[in-house]
C-alpha cells in the first residue's frame, strides 16, 4: 500500500476516534477542505508541515500518523 494512502486512512481513523468532522479537522489544521479530502483518500500527499499541521490537530504525534509496516530493503546492484 502507497504510504500517502496509508497516511490518509490513519488520518481518518484518528479524526472518527476524535468524532470530528473532515471539515472540522480541516479548519483547525488550516488546511482547504477539500485538500484534507484529498490526503484522506490518498490522492495528495502531505508535506512535512502539513503532516506537523494535522498531527496537531489531532493532538497525536506525526509519527503515529507515519507509522508504516517496514518492507524489507531490496539488495544494493553492484
Amino acid at each position: 500500500m502507497p504510504i500517502k494512502i496509508h497516511f490518509g486512512k490513519q488520518v481518518r481513523s484518528k479524526r472518527k476516534d476524535l468524532n470530528i468532522s473532515q471539515e472540522e479537522l480541516a479548519l483547525i489544521a488550516g488546511i482547504n477542505r477539500s485538500h484534507m479530502g484529498q490526503i484522506e483518500r490518498g490522492t495528495k500527499s502531505a508535506g512535512l508541515t502539513m503532516v506537523a499541521r494535522i498531527a496537531e490537530a489531532l493532538d497525536c504525534s506525526a509519527a503515529q500518523l507515519l507509522e508504516y509496516p517496514p518492507q524489507p530493503l531490496k539488495k544494493a546492484i553492484k
